[in-house]
């Protein structure tokens, strides 16, 4: 007899706690024939103290009437409110260790993000954050709630179908590490691909090198790649998913050739900053200097900031010396001192150009003492570099006793030179040779 009582009252008590979990809208009213507004301020002073079983009391009519608005208070939100509800029955749950009892307070949960979605469907910021916020439910009651995980990507893919952008940069790339994750471990490689194209546009920083991760990770090799994507880019020349997918792969081979075709292609489809550089680059490195410096200048006009500037500048300076025209180089050395007059690499590039230029002066005849007179003007820049950029000291410490080396001696200056002493100014310029003339600047005997 008594075994039987026991069992009927914890029958009881398992009952009413699963009918309080339910939320059942038995009425529309506040309890205990209260106003809607001090109901509100129950249910509200007992959520912020955390005194969740109190609040559900006085709250639970607001999920069955889904008032727009509380008379007496302005600031009344709904959606907000309902945000506290989910709150509530997670919260309610983890009191208790029946896992049916739990489950069920999760339902409940669940039917206030569904109610959500129906009460808001013409609103896609909150349909968004919804979905948002029930995706992280599923993970975080995954050990109580039936195929959670599965249900989880399911509600990110939804975000990401909405707004692939906000997705992929929403938490540091959280939703889409997640989406691939999953898709890959499963062997979708088909949707993994889609949210990585899609990504790609948006993504930054170390989210960048996780794609680029799983790309290898999805295909395995560039052979893989190339296989996939080659007869995509037959059917459909100027596919830029595809494209950008055999850049990769191809670069990866280290196969130049068709790199070269494939940057080509995408800088004929979509002409961008990165497509012009990236093409330049690769002209550059088959010394195809003319082709380079078209397409690096195209680059400059679509720079959008002063360190991409200031690096197209030196690009299309170095490319001119390779092709021989120092004057021209010099111009666009200076250029990126402009931008940046703390720009190492810059100043060491004068210094090449003006190692040049003696070089040009001196192809038919010998190097005479008057030419070394250049190299104090190639070792102030060199130091100009070290002492603006300590990041380039290397660099020039590597170079620069070449240079000591072949300056006047004593000797040249005293007796080739007109007796020049140490510390006086000289200037680089006809006066020298006529072949230095457009140099025109002035350096110190030393």
């Amino acid at each position: 007899m008594m075994k039987n009582l026991i069992i009927a009252i914890g029958f009881l008590f398992t009952s009413s706690a699963i009918a309080t979990a339910q939320a059942e809208c038995t009425t529309m009213e506040p309890p205990d024939g209260l106003k809607p507004i001090a109901a509100f301020s129950i249910f509200q002073s007992n959520f912020k103290n955390k005194d969740y079983p109190f609040a559900l009391k006085y709250g639970r009519w607001m999920l069955c009437s889904k008032p727009q608005k509380i008379e007496g208070y302005s600031g009344f939100e709904l959606s907000r409110q309902m945000d506290r509800f989910t709150t509530i029955y997670q919260e309610i749950a983890k009191t208790h260790s029946d896992p049916s009892i739990k489950a069920t307070y999760l339902d409940s949960a669940l039917m206030v993000f569904d109610t959500k979605l129906e009460l808001y469907a013409d609103d896609k910021e909150e349909i968004y954050k919804t979905h948002q916020q029930k995706g992280r439910f599923f993970l975080e009651n995954n050990s109580v709630v039936v195929d959670a995980v599965s249900k989880a990507y399911e509600e990110f893919q939804i975000m990401f179908d909405m707004n692939p952008e906000k997705t992929t940069k929403a938490a540091r790339g959280y939703y889409v590490d997640n989406l691939l994750r999953n898709y890959i471990n499963k062997g979708e490689r088909e949707k993994a691909q889609t949210i990585i194209d899609e990504a790609s546009k948006y993504a930054t920083g170390p989210l960048v090198d996780k794609l680029n991760d799983y790309q290898k990770d999805l295909f395995g090799s560039p052979e893989d790649v190339i296989a996939y994507y080659k007869p995509i880019l037959e059917s459909e020349p100027q596919n830029i998913e595809a494209l950008k997918a055999l850049e990769r792969a191809y670069q990866d081979q280290d196969n130049q050739a068709e790199l070269t075709k494939i940057r080509r292609a995408l800088h004929k489809a979509q002409p961008t900053f990165n497509s012009a550089k990236s093409l330049a680059e690769t002209e550059a490195s088959n010394a195809r200097y003319g082709e380079a410096i078209k397409l690096y200048k195209q680059a400059l006009k679509m720079a959008k900031n002063d360190a991409d500037k200031k690096q197209i500048n030196l690009r299309v300076a170095n490319a001119y010396i390779n092709q021989g025209d120092i004057k021209t180089a010099d111009t666009f050395a200076d250029a990126a001192i402009k931008i940046d007059p703390n720009f190492g690499q810059a100043y060491i590039a004068k210094a090449t150009i003006y190692n040049a230029a003696v070089t040009n002066c001196v192809a038919d005849r010998k190097l005479e003492a008057k030419d070394r007179m250049v190299y104090w003007l190639i070792i102030d820049y060199l130091n100009m570099a070290k002492a603006k950029d300590p990041s380039v000291a290397n660099t020039v410490n590597s170079q620069i006793g070449n240079y000591e080396a072949v300056t006047p001696t004593g000797e040249d200056k005293f007796l080739r030179l007109d007796n020049l002493e140490n510390g006086q100014k000289v200037k680089i310029d006809g006066s020298v040779a006529p072949c230095y003339a457009w140099i025109n600047k002035t350096t110190t005997v030393r």
